[in-house]
């Protein structure tokens, strides 16, 4: 697939700078990419310097980062030198273009090996919350020849996916997130049903519902990780009733959680518990870590619904596709609830029909 001309670089690059950004004249820009994202960032550099900012690229070339990895040098990627840090600390806006390119191959890796690699993760949040640092990944940055091969997806759809979803504007969503947030937090029963013989009984317990829409908003900056924008964006979650759950899941999409496609999930829950499991594809990459997700593992966890009209296949947003409706079970901590499993995993079904309380807010790929 050809590389995006110069004219669709300026314009994404113009939205993410301003509706998702809001950069500001004479800010520092650094725009980290690695080689097939370089025409995008090149789009970047042009469009941060016509308002009036001034921007730097971090390059890292893709060959060489896996020349390190076979030589045993993953520490060295994983322990940025001091001249790096020195340019965080200096950086107003942050553009991260996803690396490395080979998702497959990076997935594949040991998890001893990617920890190494990725130690400076940590320390890199600390120092970009401490300088004040709003910044975006860039999903547009995955979309390649290589990864759509492991996933498994169409190429060209799933660019196009992403740059249109890249080129809405966040406020569109915000009507229907906060109608949705009020739905969560104050409804109790929920209900699924989809003809695919999905049809399962969550109850919510009053926590409080979030939003991401994949933008760097000052109320976003002020929780943990929030300065950094996942681009792009579009759902609202909740952590459901962890003792309640009668039904069956059958998921019509892909989930990309694990790092492999798996595909064709079927739950099966009662009693507030998963009682039964079955994949069509990737069946390994759920079961294994499941076995060693500990006590709750099996506990329902969270609630989510997508409002994005432009996905449908694009991998790691498959939650964010319009009215598709995400199945959670595991730990939940992080979405608000209270189990601590090290097992979390998701099922996604599009154009199912939710209803809180007997009231429908989600039919056919609509919140309503």
């Amino acid at each position: 697939m050809d590389d995006p001309t110069s004219t669709e670089a300026d314009r994404l690059a113009r939205r993410v700078l301003t509706s998702r950004l809001r950069l500001k004249p004479n800010e520092n820009v650094t725009i980290e990419a690695y080689p097939s994202a370089l025409p995008w960032a090149g789009g970047f550099v042009r469009e941060a310097r016509r308002l009036g900012a001034r921007p730097i690229v971090h390059y890292e070339d893709e060959s060489a980062y896996w020349a390190a990895v076979e030589e045993g040098r993953e520490k060295l990627i994983g322990h940025p030198g001091s001249h790096e840090w020195a340019t965080l600390s200096e950086t107003d806006v942050y553009i991260y273009f996803w690396g490395p390119e080979d998702q497959g191959r990076f997935n594949a890796l040991p998890e001893s090996q990617i920890g190494k690699l990725i130690d400076f993760n940590s320390q890199w949040y600390r120092s970009a919350a401490k300088a004040g640092v709003r910044g975006a990944r860039m999903a547009i940055a995955r979309v390649t020849e290589s990864n759509a091969r492991h996933w498994g997806v169409p190429l060209r759809q799933w660019r196009k996916e992403v740059f249109d979803a890249t080129m809405l504007d966040p406020k569109n969503y915000v009507a229907s997130a906060h109608k949705l947030r009020a739905a969560f937090e104050h409804g109790k029963e929920v209900h699924l049903r989809h003809p695919n013989g999905t049809d399962l009984s969550l109850a919510l317990a009053g926590r409080a519902a979030k939003f991401a829409l994949g933008w760097a908003t000052p109320e976003a900056q002020r929780t943990q990780g929030g300065f950094m924008a996942s681009v792009p964006d579009g759902s609202v979650w909740v952590a459901v009733n962890e003792s309640t759950a009668e039904g069956t899941v059958v998921a019509n999409r892909m989930t990309s959680r694990f790092g492999f496609p798996v595909r064709g999930g079927r739950w099966r829950f009662r009693d507030g518990h998963l009682v039964g499991q079955r994949y069509s594809e990737g069946a390994s990459c759920v079961r294994e870590p499941y076995r060693e997700g500990g006590s709750g593992r099996d506990r329902p966890a969270m609630l989510e619904v997508g409002l994005d009209p432009s996905i449908r296949v694009s991998p790691g947003l498959e939650e964010n596709e319009r009215g598709a409706v995400s199945i959670g079970v595991g730990g939940n901590v992080a979405f608000g609830g209270k189990t601590r499993s090290s097992f979390m995993a998701h099922l996604t079904i599009g154009g199912a029909e939710l209803s809180i309380d007997g009231r429908t807010v989600v039919r056919g790929g609509r919140v309503v």
